[in-house]
Parts: structure tokens; C-alpha cells; sequence
């Protein structure tokens, strides 16, 4: 056991490491003092950290600050943080192993440039930057060591007959209190320490953060999350049951939140203090990677004011509002980064439950819902390095989710993640087309067994593999979720509950947008920033020529009238002319699926069935994703879509028919929902309307076939009772 005067006493001795502190003390002192041999030494040799064998003897070799600098070198595989670390610093056309090989050291190959650096010694800036850097980063590869620990104890594996302690979840975790607090740190009034308790000490009392004895927010909400790991590590049977590993999961995060706030409290302080301009891309390094679970374009925008080129302070106008745009995604508020020297940065606004999403503003809160999105980012970037057993770390985002915080309670903490999307009673209860759903695929929730069986396929860095889970996700989990959510508010409206169906039509717009589209109307003008289907849509938009002239999908902004239609009569409880519009907002999703499936038979003819292009994949993901619904109405347009895009056997050749064949397979299923295959468009010379002069015209949404469509759904579904907000 250690004690560490800050109120904490760990489970485990983990002395020998908080001494790495001392190094980075004696480094600082002898930059000032001009000794710069001798910080370089303490750098390269270390000084004050012992280190020991497997028999607990202590050798003649020091922990340093520079093989921790070094640590990530591609064997941080299982450690998220790291992954976005990598990422954010690498250039867009980077590959896996490219941002590795540049970048795993980066912590210190930057310290290593300033200790070589005459001009910066006198602020000490190199030892400044093991904080920030190098033991940041390790502090949180503590975290992730120990939950990975955690995972392995699970699976049967026992610490305690483990002399090596290759495996040992309660020393992980208290490893990173150590590198986190660290020697010689003192209560107030001084505060005085080295690492980085003391720099969230020094971040709050700039931004007027700390509780009334003068402790920083931050450093009281991670001593009292570390008191919980600690509850779960003194359990008998630690780590065996999943709702450990969930809670350390959540603990994971909200620590790392936590730490990353201080961060970029810093980071904001030396952009705007003259005196600590040598310090901004110190804190950049630390902070502005980690954007890269985060809005794609913001973050490339960041990356250039910050990393690509030395900071201006005329750009300090610019680059605030996008720090603040990301404080959500990082997972912290407006209120909790505070006011910067009480009135030289005022505290920006949190958002409100009538935050706008691509133009539609809901009214209630659900901006929490729509990150969700956020989740699937994540797993797409770090499906791009190899990971884990099991894919440990991107299955956990899909299981336990991180972005979307339903509850915010201490220990009653609840995120909404996609498994739970995937498996949601709502959709069980009420999506119209559940049957049919489960009826074609032959079980139920079909979609997550698929995911996690493919999770459980180490397959490297296949990207078939990544292109097949991240696609039912995005195509099949999110699909059904939408109709459940419709059903709900349809339900709702008619029932005579007290339940509120607004908040069920507004949750559908907010997982229908996601919050990656941001606040303008049709979304962000970067296709690269969004996930849901509105994203989808906007992106085949472009393909089939079915934009408006304000260059979003005409989907999207015919799905933006329904939606504040429907607000509208759900306001004046006309609940006979909101059932028709859930019915049209129901089938009009339905649409970016099927351009998706003419779409990837346009792209995937002439090629083999055993080629790896993703195309392959994702074409028939999206063809299972709208086939039952196809089925229902058109037995023989489903057979004919299934023998052109999905992969039954080794006879299997893609897109045999040709693309016109799939699309035309559609056209009486368009009839059928309520909406005309104008929507659909053309693309490559495939006409979504080919048909139409042998027929007639069709409808384009303004028939009641769609609302009698889903009325005569609805009436065949049996009330099971009300669902929990989004269970």
C-alpha cells in the first residue's frame, strides 16, 4: 500500500513509481538553474524511480521519463486513447502502420528537440512537457492496462499465481494514481506537485473550478471515481462479474474526461496568455489527437491552427470555437471548463434542450440520444489499427457505449449504447415491421448477432471485416431502432398515457440526424462528419442526383418537413394525421437504403465473390437491412434482389443481373411505401424509374398508401405496456 497525502491510500505499493515525479522536479530545477547536462541525464538515465526484477530485488537501472516517452511503439494495441493519439497526429492518407512508425514516439521526440533547445530551458518548458506528454499519456494506458487486466480475470485467468504480475488489474489501476499524483504532492494552500494532480490543481484555480477548500473539481471527481475501482478491486470475486467490467468501463471514461478537460483548460490559458505561448503546442500535442473521435472536420481544422503550424494569437477567435464545439464529444460541459480569469474568456454556453440538429430543433432534450453517432466513429477508427482478442476495445464501445450519458448520477450512472439499440424492446414492441424483420432473418435481433459473432472473428485489420460490422450498425442496428421510435410516438399519441410522444418523434429525429451533422440546416457541408442516416442520404445524394439547391439530400429536407409536422399536430393532439406522417417519415428512411443497394450493385458488377472490396460487404449488409421489408410487399423482387447482392454459396457471382435488374426490383416496393422512385434518382446511367412508362406514375409521398401502410401494421401490434425512455 502507498499513501498519498491528497486523501488517497492505494491497494498496492506503488512507491517506486510516483518517484518518477522527483525526476521530473529535478529536471525542472536544474533547466532553470542552467544545468542542462544534468536534465538531460535525469531525462535519458533517470534518477529517483527504482525499477525491479520478477523476484521484487531492485536493479541498477532507473525508470525514465524517456522509455516512457517511448512506451506506445505499436504495443499499445488494446489502449484507445493512444489509438486516437495516433490518429490525430497522422496525415489523412497515413496508413495503420505509417502513423505508428512516425508517431508512437512522439512524446519523446518532442522533449528530446526541447532539451536541445537553448532558448526554451529557462522556462523549463522540457519538464513541463513530461507531464503533459509523456506521463498524461501513460497515466491513461494505466487505466486501460487495468481494465484490460480486468477482461483477462474474467476469462479465468488468476493474479494472485502470477509472480511476474504481467496481469494484475489493482496494481494497474493504482499505477496510475501514481503517475497521475506522484511524489511530494501537498493539500493548499500550495497545492505543490510535479505531475498531473498538480497541473488540474493549476487549471482550476485559472478557471475558477475548485470546491470550497480549494481543490480542483477535477482532482476531487477522479479521487472519488479511483475510490470506486477500488470498491470492485476488494470484491472476492473481482473482475468475474460483467457488470465490473461495464462499471470500469464507464469509470475508464469518465476519467479520462476528466483529465482531458484539464488539458484543455491549459491549452486555453497559454493561447491566451502571452507568457505561456511556448507552451501551446506542448498542450496541443495533449489534447487536440484525442479530436480525432471526434468531428472530423473540426478536428483536421484544429489540427491546422495548432500542429501543422506554430500558433498564432490572431487565431486565438478562431480556434475557441472550435475547442468549445468539442468539449461535448471529449465528454465534458461549458460549465465544468468554467470562465477563464473570471472575465478574459467568459464561459461558454451549454446546449439546451432546444438544440438545433441540421435545422430541426426539437422540443425536448435529446442531444444526448444523437451521440450515438459518436460511438461508430470511434469503432470505425479503431477498427484501422490492429486490436485485441476479440476486438476487446471496439466491442465494448458497441456493448457499454461512451458518448451517449443518459444518467449523469454519481453510481447511477447510464449510457445509451448501440447493443442496447440493437436489442431495445421499443423496437420488439412497436417497430411496424418487427415481425417481418424477424420472420426473414429467421431470429431475432439478427443484426447484433451477426456484430458480435464478427467481433469475435480476430481477423486483423481486415477491412471486409470492419466494413461488414460498422455497416449493420450503421444500416441494420440504427434502421430498426428508428422504427421502433416511430411506433413509440405513434402509441403514445393514441394511448392514453401520460407518457409525452414528443420526446419519442424528437429522439427519432436526433438518431435519424446524429450530432456529428452539427447545428445548420442540411447538416455539415463535410460528408465525412456524419454516421446516421442522414448521412447516408446526403452522401447518395450526390451519387443519384437528388439534391436541392442548397446541396443536402432532397430525402433530408422533405424528412425536415415531417418532422416539424409532426411536432405540430402532436402539439394540437391531431393524432389521426400524425399517424400519417410517422408513416411517411417511416418509409421516406427507407429510401437511403435502397439507393445504398443500387448504388453498391452499380459498383460491385464485374467483380468476383471472393474479392475483398468492401463494396461487396457493404452492399449486402444494406440489401439484408431493407429485404425484409422488400419481402412483404414483393416476394419476387426479394429473390432477385438476394441473387444479385447477397453471398449464399461459392456459385455465388455479384450483380449477376446487372445493377438495372436490382433497381427495378425495387420499383412496385416504392409503390407500395408510399413514395415514388423520383427520390431515388439515377446514377452511372441506372434509372431508379425505368419502369414508369410501362406503369404510369407513381406516387411521390402525397398517396395515403404509406399511412395506411403503417396504420395496418400497427393494428396487428399487441400493447406490451410502455417502454423505458429509450430502453
Amino acid at each position: 500500500m502507498s499513501t498519498f497525502e491528497v486523501g488517497i491510500n492505494t491497494l498496492t505499493d506503488v512507491t517506486a513509481l510516483s518517484n518518477i515525479a522527483l525526476d521530473v522536479r529535478d529536471m525542472a530545477s536544474n533547466l532553470k538553474s542552467g544545468n542542462l547536462l544534468v536534465a538531460q541525464r535525469i531525462y535519458t538515465q533517470g534518477a529517483n524511480s527504482a525499477l525491479y526484477d520478477v523476484f521484487g530485488e531492485e536493479t541498477v537501472d532507473k525508470l525514465t521519463l524517456k522509455s516512457m516517452g517511448q512506451a506506445g511503439s505499436g504495443q499499445w494495441m488494446d489502449d484507445p486513447s493512444f489509438t486516437f493519439q495516433m490518429l490525430g497526429l497522422s496525415s489523412v492518407q497515413d496508413s495503420a502502420a505509417e502513423a505508428i512508425s512516425k508517431h508512437s514516439n512522439y512524446a519523446d521526440y518532442y522533449i528530446s528537440t526541447l532539451l536541445n533547445d537553448q532558448t526554451t530551458a529557462d522556462n523549463a518548458a522540457a519538464a513541463q512537457a513530461t507531464t503533459i506528454l509523456t506521463v498524461h499519456i501513460n497515466a491513461i494506458h494505466k487505466l486501460w492496462e487495468g481494465f484490460i487486466d480486468c477482461t483477462m480475470v474474467q476469462k479465468g485467468y488468476n493474479p494472485e499465481e502470477d509472480q511476474t504480475g504481467k496481469i494484475d488489474p489493482k496494481r494497474k489501476y493504482d499505477e496510475f494514481v501514481a503517475l497521475y499524483v506522484g511524489a511530494g504532492q501537498v493539500l493548499g494552500p500550495s497545492w505543490e506537485g510535479y505531475l498531473l494532480y498538480a497541473l488540474a490543481q493549476a487549471a482550476s484555480k485559472k478557471f475558477d473550478t475548485v470546491d470550497e477548500n480549494g481543490e480542483s473539481l477535477v482532482n476531487k471527481e477522479i479521487r472519488g471515481l479511483y475510490e470506486w475501482v477500488q470498491r470492485i478491486m476488494s470484491e472476492e470475486d473481482y473482475c468475474k462479474r460483467d457488470e465490473s467490467i461495464s462499471e470500469l468501463w464507464t469509470i475508464n471514461n469518465r476519467i479520462i474526461a476528466k483529465m482531458n478537460l484539464s488539458m484543455m483548460q491549459m491549452l486555453i490559458d497559454s493561447m491566451h496568455n502571452e507568457n505561456h505561448f511556448y507552451l501551446v503546442p506542448i498542450y496541443a500535442r495533449a489534447i487536440i489527437p484525442q479530436l480525432s473521435q471526434c468531428r472530423t472536420s473540426i478536428q483536421r481544422k484544429l489540427k491546422s491552427y495548432l500542429l501543422d503550424k506554430e500558433y498564432e494569437r490572431e487565431d486565438f477567435s478562431r480556434i475557441l470555437p472550435l475547442l468549445q464545439q468539442s468539449y461535448d464529444c471529449l465528454g465534458f460541459s461549458c460549465e465544468q471548463v468554467g470562465a477563464y480569469s473570471s472575465d478574459k474568456v467568459a464561459e461558454c454556453g451549454d446546449y439546451t434542450e432546444n438544440h438545433p440538429m441540421a435545422g430541426f430543433v426539437p422540443k425536448v432534450d435529446v442531444q444526448t440520444i444523437s451521440k450515438v453517432d459518436l460511438d461508430m466513429h470511434a469503432i470505425r477508427q479503431l477498427l484501422k489499427f490492429p486490436t485485441g482478442d476479440d476486438n476487446i476495445i471496439p466491442q465494448m464501445y458497441y456493448k457499454h457505449g461512451r458518448a451517449a450519458v443518459i444518467n449523469e448520477d454519481k453510481y447511477a450512472y447510464d449510457v445509451q449504447s448501440l447493443q442496447e439499440m440493437a436489442r431495445s424492446s421499443i423496437v420488439e414492441q412497436w417497430s411496424p415491421y418487427y415481425s417481418d424483420y424477424v420472420s426473414y432473418h429467421g431470429q431475432e435481433f439478427y443484426a447484433d448477432t451477426v456484430i458480435m459473432n464478427e467481433f469475435k472473428r480476430n481477423a486483423g485489420t481486415d477491412t471486409q471485416q470492419d466494413a461488414l460490422l460498422l455497416s449493420w450498425m450503421q444500416l441494420g442496428v440504427v434502421t430498426e431502432y428508428l422504427m421502433g421510435l416511430l411506433g413509440s410516438a405513434d402509441q403514445m399519441c393514441e394511448g392514453s398515457t401520460d407518457e409525452d410522444p414528443t420526446k419519442w418523434w424528437d429522439a427519432f429525429a436526433a438518431t435519424y440526424i446524429g450530432s456529428l451533422e452539427g447545428i445548420d440546416l442540411g447538416g455539415s457541408d463535410q460528408t465525412i462528419d456524419g454516421f446516421m442516416l442522414w448521412n447516408v442520404a446526403n452522401r447518395r445524394a450526390v451519387s443519384f442526383d437528388t439534391q436541392n439547391d442548397d446541396y443536402y439530400a432532397d430525402i433530408n429536407n422533405e424528412m425536415l418537413e415531417l418532422l416539424f409536422a409532426g411536432q405540430a399536430q402532436l402539439l394540437r393532439n391531431d393524432c389521426n394525421n400524425f399517424a400519417k406522417t410517422v408513416s411517411r417519415a417511416l418509409h421516406l428512411m427507407v429510401i437511403p437504403l435502397i439507393q445504398s443497394v443500387i448504388w453498391y450493385a452499380i459498383k460491385n458488377e464485374g467483380l468476383i465473390a471472393s474479392s475483398n472490396d468492401d463494396g461487396l460487404v457493404i452492399g449486402e449488409v444494406a440489401a439484408k437491412s431493407v429485404l425484409p421489408i422488400v419481402n412483404k410487399f414483393d416476394p419476387n423482387a426479394a429473390r432477385i434482389i438476394e441473387r444479385n447482392m447477397v453471398r449464399s454459396d461459392d456459385n455465388f457471382v455479384p450483380v449477376v443481373d446487372g445493377p438495372q435488374a436490382v433497381a427495378n426490383a425495387f420499383y412496385l416496393v416504392l409503390d407500395e411505401i408510399g413514395w415514388g422512385c423520383d427520390y431515388v434518382g439515377h446514377a452511372d446511367g441506372v434509372e431508379a424509374c425505368q419502369l414508369e412508362s410501362a406503369t404510369g406514375p407513381r406516387n411521390n409521398g402525397s398517396s395515403k398508401q404509406g399511412a395506411v401502410t403503417i396504420l395496418a401494421l400497427l393494428a396487428n401490434t399487441i400493447f406490451w405496456g410502455y417502454s423505458a425512455w429509450l430502453s
